[in-house]
């Protein structure tokens, strides 16, 4: 297993293949509290179409992508995915890394986790060469918004997902980017 010790208490794990299951059950565990407000069915849809072997094998497939666990005191708390090479729309002359996910359990909140996880993105970023550094992130999602703005992001679009099971007034999303 490719891991990456970020400091004593915290490092990433490359996900792989042979995770999938780990992968889906782990996001059954964290991704409800955070977000089932928005789903009919408490995003059980989301989790089981998102985070499935299939497309694992698809996102593992681009070379672009980094896809780990985040391991917090031995424990797999949650998931990182970065897309090196990702042009963001609002500045296509700009080399840009995406994050294209990053979910944490809701028991690591105020640990700095979150923290040092956006700085060792930004490093990853830089040695990339990427100029900027963009994500999405739901409109209504307050503290995640916060999180990013204190970081340096703004807000530079708006779109509407289309998830039928999804709450169509909770369908919003911010892309947001800081340049680096």
């Amino acid at each position: 297993m490719n891991t990456i010790r970020l400091s004593e208490t915290l490092s990433l794990s490359a996900i792989s293949l042979d995770d999938a299951e780990q992968l889906k059950q782990l996001m059954h565990r964290i991704y409800p509290p955070a977000y089932e407000h928005l789903w009919e069915d408490d995003g059980q849809w989301y989790v089981e179409t998102t985070f499935n072997k299939e497309e694992l094998k698809k996102e593992l497939a681009d070379l672009k992508g980094s896809y780990y666990f985040v391991i917090f005191e031995q424990e797999t708390v949650g998931i990182l995915r970065l897309i090196h090479d990702y042009t963001l729309a609002d500045k296509p002359t700009l080399k840009a890394t995406k994050l294209h996910r990053i979910y944490l359990d809701s028991k690591t909140q105020g640990k700095s986790i979150g923290t040092f996880l956006m700085n060792w993105i930004t490093q990853q970023a830089l040695q990339n060469g990427s100029q900027v550094l963009w994500l999405e992130a739901m409109d209504t999602q307050e503290q995640a918004l916060q999180f990013y703005k204190k970081r340096g992001y703004i807000i530079s679009s708006d779109f509407r997902l289309t998830f039928e099971l999804m709450h169509s007034h909770l369908r919003g999303m911010h892309t947001m980017y800081k340049l680096l």
